[in-house]
């Protein structure tokens, strides 16, 4: 598969993120996107590494894991064309919180931390535009997080084992009530 320019830029524009933005403002980012091709059962990155880029498939699918205390890891998602991950590096290079392998033979665009962050730092609107996106995402993912956390707590069973108590300062501590 030939990723030109063009095709790119209706690609993002079909995107979550990208979805309300002009053709001009995804052409800001259509230049800076790297593309690759990943064979089958290759690591894009580990759980762990420093977050360095956001992730948009274009082809194939890819596993989203996440290592287990004890035993194997735990398949979080199988992501397909169309489906981005990684969008935290964006905002705030930290550690990933998973990993990510290749089911198939993949396409990926991908982009670098440092580019979005030169774009911000000039004020550019398309990044602003972007880094609102990402926060509506995440935001959404919080609330989703939060809802699925006080099902768990409203278990009549758990009592006052440790790990309702756990959990419940988890959601003392962390949650934000919005």
């Amino acid at each position: 598969m030939d990723v030109t320019p063009d095709l790119l830029a209706k690609f993002l524009g079909k995107t979550d993120l990208f979805h309300d933005f002009s053709p001009e403002e995804i052409a800001v980012f259509v230049p800076l996107f790297r593309v690759e091709r990943v064979d089958a059962g290759r690591c894009i990155f580990e759980e762990r590494s420093i977050g360095d880029a956001w992730y948009v498939v274009i082809a194939g699918e890819v596993m989203v894991s996440k290592s287990m205390d004890v035993g194997p890891a735990h398949v979080l998602a199988h992501l397909e064309a169309g489906d981005c991950f990684g969008e935290m590096a964006l905002i705030d290079n930290a550690p990933r919180m998973a990993s990510i392998d290749t089911i198939t033979s993949t396409v990926l665009a991908w982009l670098p931390r440092t580019e979005f962050v030169r774009l911000m730092q000039e004020g550019n609107i398309a990044a602003t535009k972007l880094s609102n996106a990402i926060c509506s995402v995440l935001c959404k993912r919080q609330r989703q997080l939060t809802a699925i956390l006080l099902d768990l707590i409203d278990v009549p069973d758990w009592g006052e084992s440790p790990e309702m108590q756990a959990l419940t300062n988890v959601l003392r501590d962390h949650v934000t009530w919005n």
